[in-house]
């Protein structure tokens, strides 16, 4: 079933719908669903994703690589 015929399908089923509460939830989800379509990634989707120990790694691996400049890299 194509694209169309499924949204015409389910605009049928919404409008047989008569329950506040599940046209809310119906409204809430498609409201998400599209924000995540235009939301832009943030660092803050990576939260959760190191543990603290892997954290604490990397921040010890970058914090010791800043200042070391290789002048032969520049040639």
């Amino acid at each position: 079933m194509d694209v169309s015929t499924r949204k015409l399908n389910f605009i049928q089923d919404l409008l047989s719908v008569s329950d506040e509460k599940i046209i809310g939830k119906l409204e809430s989800l498609l409201k998400k669903e599209k924000q995540k379509e235009v939301r832009q990634p943030s660092v803050y989707d990576l939260l959760g994703v190191l543990t603290k120990e892997e954290g604490e790694e990397m921040e010890k691996t970058i914090a010791s690589c800043c200042e070391s400049i290789h002048e032969e890299d520049w040639k």
